[in-house]
């Protein structure tokens, strides 16, 4: 399974997106949240994280071993970057996705 993630429609504060994505990460075919794009079934048993935050793509397929790790700390446990505490300006990126023409 692959999970695209942006994080830049969510201002919650990183300690927030942490117990998010972890519940996310334990139960991803039960939890919805704002930040999820896409889940698409590729065919693996690994799950695959594919976030953009802090002007970076962050793409990850976790283990057994990092998922168990991720389900309780969150995907930035396993980011090669710190990722920023603090988030703002959710609201008006959702404002222009509202603007844009849907797609059929």
């Amino acid at each position: 399974m692959r999970v695209v993630i942006d994080r830049d429609l969510c201002d919650a504060s990183l300690p927030f997106c942490q117990r998010c994505s972890a519940a996310f990460i334990r139960n991803p075919e039960g939890e919805d949240r704002q930040c999820i794009m896409d889940i698409v079934d590729d065919g693996s048993d690994l799950l695959t994280i594919q976030m953009r935050t802090d002007n970076r793509e962050f793409v990850i397929e976790l283990t057994e071993d990092e998922r168990e790790l991720a389900s309780v700390e969150g995907w930035e446990a396993l980011a090669n970057f710190d990722p920023a505490l603090f988030r703002t300006g959710a609201m008006e990126r959702w404002h222009h996705i509202s603007t844009l023409p849907a797609r059929h």
